[in-house]
Parts: C-alpha cells; structure tokens; sequence
C-alpha cells in the first residue's frame, strides 16, 4: 500500500570510484520521483588499491564532499537519510580512522556495507526492473552478475525462484592487487589474468554450468560503460541494452589481450577508470565462457538504485519484499538440500517457530528476527551430514562459511549461532563464537534460540505427530494447543525441559496441551 504522504529522503554512496547523493519522494515502489542527484568522480579506489588505506587528504577530500552533499539536503528540507560505504571503507586497514573523521568532522554514521548485503541491494532493483520489463516471467533462467571492487555475486533465477546465489571474493581490486606493476605491464598479463580469473571461478563453473541459462544480465557503473565504450544504445524505457554474447566477445577479442593501456590509448581513459574496466572485462569473457547464453542485457540500476528502492520499501512495507525474502527462503532450502537434510522436520520447526514469534512481538520479536528463525530452522541440521557428533558445531561453521542472500554479515553470525545453540548448552560469553558477538546480537540469538528450541520440541521425534497448534497468551502464560491423534510422549517431555530455558529468557511461563481434532 503506497504511503499517505510522500516521504522524502536521502541516500549518500561513498563508493571506490564516485561519491553520490540522491534526494528521493517516495509514494510507492512504482512511484520513486528523483529530486535531485549529484555525483562526483574519484580515484579513492586507485588508492586503496596501492595502499590498502585512505591517506589524510582523501579522507578530508571525502568530508568536505560529504559536507557539501548535507548543506544540499538541507537545502531541500530532508532531515531523514542514510550514508553507505562500501570497498572504499570496508576494505581500507584504516577503516575505523575513516569513520571517526567523517562522524567528527560531518556527524554523519556510515553503515559499512558488507559484500553480501551490497550484492543483495543491487539484486534487489535490478530484480524488481527485471520484473516491471517482463524478464522475470519467463520459464528461462537468467544469471546476473554483479562485480565490486572486492568480490563477484553470481545469482541465477527462472521463472521467479532463485535457484543458486554465490559470491567470489575477486573483485577488480583484487584482481589488480595480485599482480605487480611490472607484472600488470607485461604482454601476457592479459592471458594470466584470465587464467587466474578461471581458476577461481572453477569452484562455481560446475554448478553454473547445470542451469540453462538464456540471459546474462550486468549491471553497474562498469557494465555501462563498457557498452558505452561499445556503441551500443540503449532499448527501453528503463535503460536496459541489450546485445548478443558474440558482440561482446569480438569486441574483447579485438584487443588481442586487454590490458589497462590499450584501453586508455583507444577510449582516451584515464588510467584508474582504465585500471577498473581492464579486469571487469576479462571477468565478463571468462563467464561468458562458462555459459552459453543468448542474450546479454546492461542494466542501469546499480548500488544507489537498489538501495534507494529498498529504503522506501522497507518504510512502506512493500510486498515486494516479502516476495525476494521467499526467494531467500529459498535458497537456504537448497543449501539444506546439499547436506541432506530432514527438510520435513525443518518445516515443522519453521512453521511452529513462526507462529510463537507471532506471539511474541511485544517482547521484542520483530518481523526480521522472525526471518532469521525461518534460515536458522531451515539450517538448523546440516551439521549433522558432517558428524552425528557435535553437530551443532559443524552446523556453525557451515552456515559462516556459506554466503546466504539476503543477509548481512552479522546477520549470519546470529543464524550460525542459534544453529550452535539449538540442541544444546546455553547462549554465553564462555564460547568465542558467542563472545565474539555485539550485544544487540547477544540479545537476539538468546531469544532465537529459545523459540527455537521449543518449535523443535514440537516435532522431537522427526514423525510429525502434531498436526497444527494454536497459542493462547494470558498475563505471563502461554499455553500451547496442540492437536495430534497419536502419542506424543516425547513431545511432551523434550517440550517441557525446553521450557524452562524459555521461561527464563522471556519471562513468561509456557506449557504444552494436547488435544484431538
């Protein structure tokens, strides 16, 4: 439902290659008015990429950017924003110098964000113009690639489910960064990158290989360029070119090997754009290579698109977002899948989870914590394909060492600890992997866990005994309805051990009853 009055926001990107400031009037998803846009090129990812910091005068350059971009917002009366850094910070060594500077000196606070929530950001505005210009609806399958300065997402979906999501940390800085100059100056440089770009990516190959994939669609600053650089013109009204794989192919074959100076003497690039589109390009070839698509689309949404969308639809409560979290809802079932879950037994633990956090938002259960139960749920066995023994550890350390769209990294960490704590010990500061956590976090898994273990509870001999419940709340009680036509017995007793864990986290009493139809 699109909101009674518009809201008026702003969104500042401090990314690698430009600063941005975007003032939006949001109604509805479907009704996003631009008020005013400004950018401004930089080189701080050159830097970074040399130094693996920001010297003193980038980091005042980038306050006095960001001062300019407040006095504007408050020109237009905005009082609601947010600032978002991405490689430029998140990567520097001296990334907590850099946001203490630009506090002091701005009062701004960036949210440093994480690669796997950047890639989510793009996906979702591309998604949604995918969706609005029919590509969405078709029974192929379509990969999008997305390239930072730090990493590459690879996301494949058909016909509205999205069937793989990985990310391979070889962004363009990285690429460049594993080279020396004199080595980025050789005549096989081109030939090696490709190589250590193949290399790489073999870990996905197979599985990318295995979708019939029709489009490849790209999107960013970078992809529009190249198809700048290409002479292609854009086909639609929302800004997406299209153009055969061959095309792109020969246009990379013509340069018998790309590198960072052929491009700056035939496009007259400056050497750090130059630096960027070099492996950007290289990347694409060899992706291009692993399927064999029919289409290629350049999409325009980029990094500031998706999370000025995202904003708006978050405040507004847009389905659209409901839509892409089934979506990750998904996804993790699948990755539950390759560890030969009990999936009947995650769904029960997921739907009696999300029917006692229902019952639980006025102590404190917000709908997004409600999410990371149905991940955590869905995940929470997939320690046991590794060993009967200590699964819940084995559990932890898969759900951390596996990207799961849609989720920050700490979100991630709440998910691996509540796998950890789901079967047994208690949630605290004397394991690391707790200890590590922030205390919002802390507070989370505790209560995560908790819910958890009594879903569990409900389904403790894997036989599905309980056909559906019902919670009723009075002062402190809960009681629990449950109705089942065989014996439960272990149910009943797993259900109230569990219970007084419960109670002590939420302070309220709950109890299991059970009837028949």
């Amino acid at each position: 439902m699109a909101l009674q009055k518009p809201l008026l926001y702003g969104i500042l990107h401090l990314g690698a290659s430009s600063m941005s400031m975007t003032i939006v009037e949001y109604t509805t998803l479907d009704q996003v008015k631009i008020i005013e846009y400004a950018s401004r090129d930089v080189t701080f990812g050159e830097e970074l990429f040399q130094n693996h910091r920001l010297s003193f005068d980038t980091i005042e350059e980038i306050c006095r950017v960001l001062k300019g971009y407040k006095r504007l917002m408050k020109e237009y009366g905005v009082t609601e924003y947010k600032v978002y850094g991405t490689a430029i910070v998140r990567e520097a060594d001296n990334r907590r110098s850099i946001l203490d500077q630009i506090f002091i000196q701005t009062g701004f606070t960036v949210e440093v964000v994480d690669m796997p929530k950047e890639i989510y950001y793009k996906y979702f505005g591309l998604y949604y113009h995918m969706t609005k210009e029919g590509f969405t609806d078709t029974k192929d399958a379509a990969l999008f690639l997305d390239i930072t300065s730090g990493g590459v997402g690879i996301t494949v979906w058909q016909g509205g489910a999205m069937l793989f999501q990985e990310n391979v940390h070889i962004g363009t800085l990285r690429v460049m960064e594993s080279f020396n100059r004199n080595q980025r100056s050789s005549l096989s440089f081109p030939d090696a990158v490709g190589e250590y770009l193949y290399s790489m990516l073999s870990p996905v190959r197979d599985e990318v290989s295995r979708f019939n994939v029709k489009y490849v669609i790209l999107s960013g600053d970078e992809a529009k360029q190249i198809a700048r650089l290409m002479g292609v013109e854009s086909s639609g009204a929302r800004g997406t070119v299209a153009m055969l794989p061959q095309q792109f192919n020969q246009f990379v074959d013509s340069f018998h090997g790309v590198t960072s100076t052929k491009l700056m003497n035939r496009f007259g690039l400056p050497e750090h754009r130059a630096n960027i589109l070099m492996p950007t390009l290289v990347l694409y070839h060899e992706i291009l290579k692993m399927v064999h698509a029919q289409t290629l689309l350049i999409s325009s949404s980029g990094f500031v698109n998706g999370v000025t969308l995202y904003y708006g639809a978050e405040v507004e409560n847009h389905p659209f977002l409901y839509m892409l979290r089934e979506q990750n809802v998904q996804l993790a079932r699948s990755v539950a899948q390759r560890y030969h879950v009990d999936e009947t037994h995650a769904r029960e633990a997921e739907r009696f989870g999300l029917q006692i956090c229902d019952a639980l938002q006025d102590h404190g259960i917000t709908t997004r914590m409600a999410f990371l139960l149905r991940i955590a749920a869905i995940l929470s066995e997939v320690g046991k394909y590794v060993s009967l023994r200590n699964h819940s550890e084995h559990g932890y350390h898969i759900v951390m060492g596996t990207d799961i769209f849609g989720l920050s990294d700490r979100e991630k960490e709440i998910v691996a600890n509540v796998v950890y704590y789901q079967y047994k010990g208690t949630p605290g500061d004397d394991d690391d992997n707790f200890r590590r956590l922030r205390e919002l976090q802390k507070i989370c898994v505790t209560k995560l866990v908790a819910i958890l273990r009594m879903a569990r509870a409900l389904d403790a001999s894997h036989k599905h005994k309980i056909e559906r419940i019902s919670l009723h709340r009075r002062d402190s009680n809960i009681v629990v309805e449950a109705v089942a036509q065989e014996d439960v017995s272990l149910e009943k007793w797993t259900f109230a051990r569990e219970a007084d864990y419960f109670s002590e986290v939420f302070g309220l009493s709950i109890k299991l009853k059970i009837g028949g139809r």
